[in-house]
């Protein structure tokens, strides 16, 4: 009986507690693991709307320096591409954020090859005549922003904006999952939307949309001394 018990001792773990202990490791490593990727999601998020507030000082840095706002990078090489940018009011343009020409850092937190997406109204880039305290966008030219349910109704957050700079962040919802705001930041038209994180089923999102208002530039261009 002695040498029995000794055997039974020695004999290691079954099939079936092996399968739970590894089943409680992997409960307890994903119960880990998933906080630390939220933790590293928002420190990506933070670091991009810092990247953006930078980015929209230097557009106006650029406006005080030049009398215009750039015009988007279309060959991603960071630099303002003037053929084909269309210069009316009417008319927005749109590509990547030109970010050696504003002269700060080039990419987003989720690709160093991916820009912020860069929109601007027409009037605000004329090379020929420098925008004024009376330069606003028209008809299709006019950059909105929306808080969520498409580009109609109340949820209006801001109108008639020189700029607005976006980023898909680390999914793209609107292509994997249909959600109807991110499918609205992916259209390339005048619309945009700005709305609270979600993986709620139907109502993704976790683009990141800023914008520069008029006031804020005209208030700078006044004080600076370059407008009126």
């Amino acid at each position: 009986m002695r040498s029995l018990a000794r055997n039974r001792s020695w004999r290691g773990f079954t099939l079936v507690e092996m399968a739970v202990v590894m089943l409680i490791i992997s409960l307890l490593l994903g119960g880990l693991l998933l906080p630390l990727s939220n933790r590293v999601e928002q420190e990506r998020r933070g670091v991009a709307q810092a990247a953006m507030e930078e980015a929209l000082e230097a557009l106006v840095g650029y406006a005080l320096s030049t009398g215009r706002l750039p015009c988007p990078d279309t060959n991603n090489d960071g630099l303002e591409d003037l053929a084909g940018c269309q210069q009316v009011g009417s008319a927005f343009n749109a590509g990547a954020l030109p970010w050696a020409t504003l002269n700060i850092q080039g990419g987003d937190p989720w690709g160093q090859n991916r820009s912020f997406g860069y929109a601007v109204n027409g009037a605000f880039v004329s090379t020929a005549t420098p925008f004024s305290l009376s330069t606003q966008g028209t008809g299709a030219g006019i950059l909105r922003v929306y808080d969520g349910g498409g580009c109609a109704g109340a949820g209006q957050v801001a109108v008639n904006v020189p700029v607005v700079l976006y980023s898909n962040a680390q999914n793209d919802f609107g292509a994997t999952a249909g959600s109807a705001d991110e499918r609205e930041n992916a259209d390339n038209d005048n619309c945009f939307i700005s709305r609270g994180y979600s993986t709620a089923a139907g109502r993704e999102f976790d683009d990141l949309v800023s914008w520069l208002s008029p006031n804020i530039l005209f208030n700078r261009m006044v004080a600076a001394g370059r407008l009126p």
